[in-house]
Order: C-alpha cells, then sequence, then structure tokens
C-alpha cells in the first residue's frame, strides 16, 4: 500500500501532508524588521492563583521573531484565549525600548529589538482576519501577509520558536507536556506553584536567554545577529505610542448622541464631543479595551482619537468579561434595560463575594486572577476609586487632576 495513504488513513490528512507533502520556497530576510512572524499557543503549564494557590489552568502566549536576526521582538501571556487584544498588546511590545521591562526584571543582558516592522506574517486566525487588525496595519504602512491555508511551513521560524519556548517549559512545575503520552502519570495539577505574574516574569528572562544563545542557523546570538545589521536598519518607532497601541484594539462604528456614545449599553461623554452632535449621519470608529471599558477612543473626522469616559461615574471600572457576567446577573434577576445603578451595585457585590470566599470553584478563580493581574496595567480595571469626566476639547487644558481657586 502506498505510505502516504496509510499515514493518512492511521494518523489523518494533517499528518500525512506534514510527512509527504513537498516544501518549496524559503522565508529569507536581509534586514532586520523586513519580516516579522506573530502566532499564538497554549502554554503547556498549569497555572495557580495568587490567592488560594490553586489550579486554574493554562496560560496563552502570543510571540513575535524577526525572521532576518531570530530575534524575538515581544511576547505576552494572558489567561485569556488569542485575540485582537493580545495581538495589540504583543505587537506594541514588539515595538518599544525594553530597558523599562529590563530593569523590572533587574536583567542586565541586551535586549535591543525595536522599531516597526515592514512586514508582518500571520496565520488565518479570526484576530488576525479583524477589520481593527488590518486597517491599523494599512495605517501605520504595515504590510500584513497571511499564510496559504494547511501550510504550517510558511511561519516555520515562529512555529520552531514556539517549540524551543516549550521545551523549556516542560521543566517546570506543573508541566502538561506535549502530549498525553509524554506527561504520562504526572499529576500537573497538584505539582503547579506558579502564578500568572511569575510565569510572565520566568517567560521574559526565558526570552532574554534565548536571544543571548547561540542560534544553530545563524551561528551567533539573535542578539549579535541583530547588532551587526543594525546599520542598515529602517524601522521607525512611532511616535505617540499610545495612539499604536490604540489603532490595534477591537471597534465598533457607533452614532454621536445627545447624551454621548452607546456602547455595551453604556454611555459614555467627552466635552470634545459636543461640537460633532448632529453634524452628519455617519457612524465613527470606537476603539475600546476590553481590560477596562471605563474609557474608549473616539475617532473623529480629522483622524485624532478623543477619549471618553462614563457618563454616569458610579459605575466602577471594569473588564468586559466581568460586566457581561453582571449583566447576565441581572437579566436572571429580572433587571431589564440598561439600568447603570444597579449594574454598579451588581459588580461591587460580585467584587466582594470573590475577595472573602476561599470556596470558589476553577473558573471563578480564574476570573479572580485575571482581573488581579491588571493592578500593574495601564488598566483601572482592579480599583474603583479615580474616575473623573475629561474634556479634550481645548488641548491646552492638563488631563491630570487640578486643585481650582
Amino acid at each position: 500500500m502506498d505510505a502516504r495513504e496509510v499515514a493518512k488513513a492511521r494518523e489523518g490528512a494533517k499528518a500525512a501532508r506534514q510527512k509527504f507533502a513537498p516544501v518549496t520556497g524559503e522565508n529569507k530576510a536581509s534586514m532586520p524588521l523586513e519580516i516579522v512572524q506573530i502566532d499564538h499557543t497554549p502554554a503547556d503549564i498549569i497555572l495557580v492563583d495568587g490567592f488560594e494557590r490553586k489550579p486554574i489552568g493554562r496560560p496563552w502566549v502570543t510571540l513575535a521573531i524577526d525572521v532576518a536576526t531570530r530575534m524575538v521582538t515581544g511576547y505576552y501571556t494572558s489567561l485569556e484565549a488569542p485575540s485582537r487584544l493580545s495581538v495589540a498588546l504583543c505587537l506594541t511590545q514588539a515595538v518599544t525600548l525594553k530597558e523599562e521591562l529590563l530593569a523590572e526584571l533587574a536583567c542586565d543582558v541586551p535586549w535591543p529589538a525595536q522599531g516597526k516592522p515592514h512586514s508582518i506574517h500571520v496565520d488565518n486566525g479570526r484576530d488576525f482576519r479583524s477589520r481593527a487588525f488590518r486597517s491599523a496595519c494599512a495605517d501605520w504602512g504595515i504590510d500584513l501577509v497571511y499564510r496559504p491555508p494547511a501550510s504550517p511551513h510558511f511561519g516555520g521560524h515562529i512555529e520552531r520558536l514556539i517549540g524551543t519556548m516549550m521545551g523549556a517549559v516542560h521543566l517546570l512545575p506543573g508541566t502538561t507536556q506535549s502530549s498525553i503520552a509524554a506527561k504520562g502519570d504526572y499529576d500537573a495539577e497538584s505539582k503547579a506553584t506558579m502564578t500568572l505574574s511569575e510565569f510572565d516574569r520566568w517567560f521574559a528572562l526565558e526570552i532574554c536567554r534565548y536571544n543571548n544563545s547561540i542560534h544553530s542557523s545563524l551561528g551567533c546570538t539573535p542578539v549579535a545577529k541583530w547588532e551587526a545589521l543594525s546599520e542598515q536598519m529602517t524601522g521607525d518607532i512611532p511616535f505617540e505610542m499610545e495612539a499604536f497601541q490604540v489603532s490595534f484594539l477591537p471597534s465598533e462604528l457607533r452614532k454621536i448622541r445627545r447624551d454621548g456614545i452607546h456602547l455595551f449599553q453604556i454611555r459614555y461623554w467627552s466635552d470634545a464631543l459636543a461640537g460633532h452632535i448632529g453634524r452628519g449621519d455617519g457612524k465613527v470608529v470606537v476603539r475600546y479595551d476590553p481590560r477596562d471599558i471605563s474609557m474608549i477612543w473616539v475617532e473623529l473626522d480629522d483622524g485624532r482619537y478623543v477619549e471618553a469616559r462614563y457618563r454616569n461615574l458610579e459605575i466602577p471600572p471594569v473588564s468586559l468579561w466581568e460586566y457581561r457576567e453582571a449583566m447576565r446577573k441581572a437579566r436572571a434577576l429580572g433587571k431589564s434595560g440598561s439600568n447603570e445603578l444597579v449594574l454598579a451595585e451588581l459588580i461591587r457585590q460580585q467584587r466582594q463575594i470573590e475577595a472573602e470566599s476561599r470556596g470558589l470553584t476553577k473558573a471563578e478563580r480564574r476570573t479572580r486572577e485575571r482581573k488581579g493581574t491588571l493592578k500593574g496595567t495601564n488598566s483601572a480595571v482592579s480599583t474603583t476609586e479615580g474616575l473623573r469626566p475629561i474634556d479634550t476639547g481645548d488641548t491646552s487644558r492638563p488631563l491630570f487632576k487640578v486643585e481650582r481657586w
């Protein structure tokens, strides 16, 4: 019998294709940032929550690698499945300088990756096909290339990087290994010890080790290759990093109403929107961060973004998943419509129960942990104080809180 047909019948068409299908051509780049590949993977490890130290499941990792130098340019770890937000945060870190991150890690090894890539190679996942991601790449002059379907070898560099990183993860307590056969009778949940923040720190240090280790295909370290080719670099760092990150966030189309922007049945307002009420029948692009929906960004006619906050400041800062859970409970209690005061009270009650209970289910512990990990980010989800209305109409006015006399 034909060996390929046997493999297809026994192991499936994908396994047969990987063993017998020809691989033609190759991905080559001569300069840093000419081609950057991005992909996601579930990490082969069980994490615990920081409160009870009980298992909550596997995290997801998003990685970006430069093809010319094999340098890992950016990463992002999360308890959430891959999304447009994961891509935005990974790409933002890939573009920025790494000095602040290295200082937090107390790591003195070099990580020179910085600058806007000329081309990004991705798979056909829904997060990479989103309108927000494609339009943001076009706005910043980034060429977006999709690999052909069922052709993982077109992303060979990022696939090999993921394999290398997971090989290091397999040495950690609580690892699930790469397969059930490799795992054997090892009880990953009972051996798990690392929280998401601890794993994130370990993963960053592992990237630093990788970038400063001899690469078999280069004959030198990725850092050395990057420095050798750095004189030929033409990549630049976006002047407005906040604008760069916001442009990759999820978006919706909404109309500017007399009482503000309506999104998720919540009203948002900024004084800068007053001059746009009733002018034109079209809708505007509204971008939001799912980790903290207390603030949105509204794109106006001139291309600039205006920040808008809750119109009702009694609603605490909240993540999108926490808000949807509160809305589900509100409907179960017979609370219809968008009563923002009822919503605010439900969210506060949920947080109090989660903070005081030690008998939570795995899903509830996972929810509490992902909210807790936002304390070190720019998101305001973990706090319930400090919200203020914002007026961006006058650019000479400070955006911080001031004492008036």
